[in-house]
């Protein structure tokens, strides 16, 4: 009975919780890392600054909850991909299309992220840094997975599935980029219906080529 007591959630906690990631979610993305203080992120909650070092002890783990927060959601649609069944062309259609959703509902948390990546990694302590360089890793060979898959599948180019994995994320984060600086003149969802169009249309073309028709 203790062990099942133990193990409910305080919804309490979770609501504070959550009340202070969104205000500081907007306190960092208004301020930057640097400007940001845990006085203004404590008020734009509506508690106290005691209360939210309960929580985080460090204005540097509660920008990094954030950070890990948006890298944890995008490495688990990845992963989610590569363990689906059907061909990589099916695999990598249905990643854009959730990516795409989870960048709508996490606008915030994208800024956010270009914006950390914009600092100077030096100023943050080696294990944060650390631990978003494994993200970035494992999200890279979760897709290469995929991207292995559709060179044996000859839906893309005989190359180093690696360095095609990398070109593919970096098509994805530009298009990213591209709708967050202007989402009034750049649509993701097209860019992204685009892309993936512009992936068919390879893979239609590699197996003709190998067919020779």
């Amino acid at each position: 009975m203790a062990k099942t007591l133990g193990m409910r959630k305080n919804p309490v906690k979770d609501e504070r919780e959550q009340a202070f990631k969104q205000a500081a979610l907007k306190v960092f993305s208004a301020k930057g890392y640097h400007r940001a203080t845990m006085s203004e992120i404590a008020l734009e909650a509506g508690f106290g600054k005691g209360t939210l070092y309960w929580y985080w002890k460090s204005k540097e783990e509660l920008y990094f909850a954030l950070i890990r927060q948006m890298h944890e959601e995008f490495l688990q649609l990845v992963e989610e991909a590569a363990s689906r069944p059907g061909s990589a062309l099916e695999k990598l259609g249905w990643m854009g299309g959730e990516i795409t959703e989870l960048y709508y509902r996490d606008r915030d948390f994208c800024k956010l992220s270009w914006k950390m990546r914009a600092e100077e990694l030096e100023t943050f302590s080696p294990q944060y840094v650390e631990e978003l360089q494994d993200y970035i890793k494992r999200t890279k060979r979760a897709l290469e997975g995929i991207v292995k898959q559709a060179v044996e599948e000859g839906s893309l180019p005989p190359a180093d599935p690696y360095y095609l994995s990398c070109m593919l994320l970096g098509l994805v984060e530009g298009m990213e980029i591209q709708w967050l600086e202007d989402p009034s003149s750049f649509d993701l969802r097209r860019g992204m219906e685009l892309a993936m169009s512009f992936l068919l249309f390879l893979g239609e073309t590699g197996k003709r080529a190998s067919t020779g028709g």
